[in-house]
């Protein structure tokens, strides 16, 4: 089915707070970060973080939908790359994920009308929030910086939203990471013949084949029987005849 325009849940993830777009009911609802829960852009209780979340989730009656999160440039590192030289380019990025202050980190470059940014998160921060979204039953379609979505983003508003939904394929293709599974959805199933997986026939084959072969090679090891030469006793008496004859 194609995706409508409000088809989209925005999620504004700052220092201190969140800010949740529902497009069901064309509402924000602002969650704030207990000190005990997040603290500059570190996690400290994922399980009651987690919890929270799904209170919040159920207090306000939010459906799961597709959702992209926006991280806003307080959460960012950003660097700004006018010099285009790659060796340049090269070295200047490294320096700069090399100072931040957080072990692992997600970055992504993006190329601007002069030069390029890099834009760089906490990975552990990105990745909670994913996966607590992800197992409330979103879809996490992308996870994009605020500073290149177009417009200077502090809080979502209708309008802002709105501005975010008329460039959401844009936007998506943004992401700084792939996208989550989507929930509920069956894998493939493994093709069989004769009631059994393909993999395992494929295996007892192997297994066969392999036999085989060692046992070629262990009757190739096998030392070599000298042929013996089979006597004919009626050759043996023809020659003690003659010898007698001639005697």
């Amino acid at each position: 089915m194609a995706e409508t325009l409000y088809n989209f849940s925005i999620v504004l993830l700052t220092r201190n707070r969140l800010e949740f777009f529902d497009p069901s009911q064309k509402k924000v609802f602002p969650f704030v970060f207990p000190q005990n829960l997040v603290s500059d852009m570190e996690i400290i209780n994922k399980n009651e973080l987690e919890s929270q979340i799904s209170l919040f989730i159920n207090y306000y009656k939010i459906n799961p939908d597709p959702i992209i999160i926006l991280l806003a440039k307080d959460i960012c590192f950003e660097l700004e790359i006018p010099d285009t030289n790659e060796a340049n380019m090269e070295n200047q990025i490294n320096n700069f994920l090399y100072y931040l202050p957080f072990e692992e980190s997600i970055h992504k470059i993006y190329k601007q009308t002069k030069g390029y940014i890099l834009s760089a998160v906490n990975k552990e921060l990105v990745e909670i929030f994913k996966l607590i979204f992800s197992k409330s039953g979103f879809y996490v379609e992308g996870v994009i910086p605020s500073s290149i979505a177009g417009i200077d983003i502090k809080t979502i508003d209708a309008p802002t939203a709105q501005f975010i939904m008329a460039k959401i394929n844009q936007i998506k293709n943004q992401s700084m990471v792939e996208t989550s599974p989507r929930l509920g959805t069956k894998p493939t199933p493994e093709k069989k013949v004769f009631g059994m997986n393909r993999v395992f026939i494929f295996l007892a084959v192997f297994l066969v084949l392999l036999l085989l072969l060692l046992i070629m090679l262990y009757k190739q090891s096998l030392p070599q029987k000298k042929p013996t030469t089979s006597i004919n006793p009626l050759t043996i008496s023809h020659v003690f005849s003659s010898v007698k004859l001639r005697g």
